[in-house]
């Protein structure tokens, strides 16, 4: 997972799933804590040639590096659930949520080949 504000009122909260029916019942799990459908995207390509999604995910707070690495991911069948908690506080329930469901946290990974 990976907060992109720092500002928890503002958070953008990514998560990576390899499989469809973990993000489901990570949305679920998501909505039965509260959260609104408003505050939940998920993103993936379910059959075919995924698009290049890149500024998309951009327009959505997603850094370069995160958006690039997961329009990878989506070629290779991965699903990107991304919360934006309305309410103060309440990333952390997101990102424990999210962890919980089997979300994979790439900026770790991100971090880790730059360094």
């Amino acid at each position: 997972m990976y907060i992109v504000d720092c500002d928890p009122a503002h958070a953008v909260i990514t998560a990576l799933f390899w499989d469809p029916f973990d993000a489901a019942r990570a949305t679920a799990a998501l909505t039965k804590n509260g959260f609104s459908e408003w505050e939940i995207e998920e993103i993936g390509v379910v059959c075919g040639r995924a698009p290049d999604l890149t500024d998309s995910l951009l327009s959505l707070g997603i850094a370069r590096d995160q958006a690039i690495l997961y329009g990878d991911c989506f070629a290779d069948g991965g699903m990107l659930l991304i919360v934006r908690p309305e309410l103060r506080g309440r990333a952390g329930i997101a990102l424990k949520t999210l962890a919980r469901h089997g979300g994979i946290n790439l900026s770790a990974n991100i971090r880790a080949n730059h360094a």
